[in-house]
C-alpha cells in the first residue's frame, strides 16, 4: 500500500514538472482506459464538487478527463473577467499534449472560459484544429451587453475547421441571442452546432438555490456530456 502511494505521488509530481517544461497549465487527472479524452475547463468561479463527480465518473466510463480550474492554476481572483488574462498558448499547448497521447480530444468550457479556449483553438495548426471538438456550456463571448439589444462579440481569431457545440440553458437571458452567437463563431471559421437544455438555468449544478429539477440534472452531468458528444458525432 505505500508504494502505490509513493508511486502517485511521483506520479503526480511527473506531471506537474511536465506541464511546467511544456508551458501548460496544472491539472487535475482522472486517467481511463478507453479512447476519449476530455478537457474540463471550469469557469471564472472555479471547480465545483458537482464537475468533480462528473469527472470521476466519466473517468469509470472510459472517458479520460483532464480537469482545469484557471483561476486557482494561475492564481487569478474568481471573477469572469479573469478569464481574459489567461495565457492562450498555455492552453495551445495542453491541447497538443492531449492530441499526443492519441486519443480523441473534446474539450468542454464553461461560460467565460470560452475566450481562451477559442483562442487557444485559433493558435493551432489547421490540423490539429479539425480534429480537436469543443464543447461550450453557455459561453460569454460578449464585449459589452445591453438588455433588448444584440451584444458586441468579442474576436476569438481563425477558427477554421474548428467544431463547436454550443450548451445553452432554455432559463437563460442569453437565450435570445444564441443565433447571432453562432452565425459569429461561423463567420470565424467555426463548423457549429447546438442544444437547448431545457428548464435549467446558466450554472445550474452549483446555484445557491437550485430547483429539483436542476439538483437532478446535476448529479448526472456525465450523462448529459456523452450524450451530446455522441449525438454530435464527436466520438
Amino acid at each position: 500500500m505505500r508504494m502505490r502511494i509513493f508511486s502517485f505521488f511521483l506520479s503526480g509530481l511527473w506531471l506537474c514538472a511536465l506541464a511546467a517544461h511544456a508551458g501548460m497549465p496544472e491539472y487535475q487527472t482522472f486517467p481511463a482506459d478507453g479512447q476519449r479524452l476530455l478537457l474540463w475547463v471550469a469557469s471564472g468561479q472555479g471547480r465545483s464538487d458537482a464537475e468533480l463527480v462528473a469527472a470521476r465518473n466519466l473517468a469509470r466510463q472510459g472517458v479520460e478527463v483532464w480537469s482545469l480550474d484557471p483561476t486557482s492554476a494561475y492564481f487569478l481572483p474568481p471573477v469572469a473577467s479573469s478569464m481574459d488574462a489567461l495565457p492562450v498558448e498555455d492552453l495551445a499547448a495542453w491541447f497538443g499534449a492531449a492530441q499526443e497521447t492519441g486519443k480523441r480530444v473534446a474539450v468542454f468550457a464553461v461560460a467565460r472560459a470560452a475566450v481562451p479556449v477559442l483562442r487557444a483553438a485559433a493558435l493551432l495548426q489547421p490540423g490539429p484544429r479539425s480534429r480537436l471538438c469543443v464543447v461550450l456550456m453557455h459561453p460569454n463571448l460578449y464585449t459589452v451587453t445591453t438588455p433588448l439589444d444584440e451584444p458586441d462579440y468579442l474576436d476569438p481569431g481563425d477558427l477554421s475547421g474548428l467544431r463547436v457545440r454550443v450548451l445553452q440553458p432554455r432559463r437563460s437571458a442569453a437565450t435570445p441571442w444564441l443565433p447571432g452567437l453562432l452565425e459569429r463563431l461561423s463567420q470565424h471559421g467555426a463548423i457549429v452546432s447546438d442544444a437547448l437544455l431545457e428548464n435549467l438555468r446558466e450554472d445550474y449544478w452549483m446555484r445557491e438555490t437550485p430547483t429539483d429539477f436542476e439538483m437532478a440534472a446535476g448529479r448526472h452531468m456525465d450523462g448529459m456530456l456523452l450524450h451530446q458528444l455522441d449525438r454530435w458525432g464527436c466520438k
